[in-house]
């Protein structure tokens, strides 16, 4: 099971949210503006592993990993230091 999950995985960051809502509003322009809530998109709430094992969805994000290894959730992405 955990190596279906993780073939099947894939990385949900902002790009992915903004190309996801670019996709929305060049099949329906009248969404253009709209917020992700009201294209009928799910709210984007931070980077997240997401894959579908068994018919369910199952995502896990930076939450996820901190509450697992007991630390405080803090800090900055790597890609964000200069």
């Amino acid at each position: 099971m955990v190596k279906e999950f993780w073939m099947k995985a894939e990385v949900f960051d902002e790009v992915s949210a903004r190309m996801e809502e670019e996709e929305k509003v060049r099949k329906d322009s009248s969404l253009k503006g709209k917020s992700r809530s009201e294209m009928g998109l799910k709210e984007f709430n931070g980077t997240i592993i997401r894959s579908v094992l068994a018919g369910l969805e199952i995502t896990i994000s930076r939450a996820h990993f901190a509450k697992l290894l007991g630390v405080d959730d803090y800090g900055k992405k790597i890609a964000e230091y200069r």
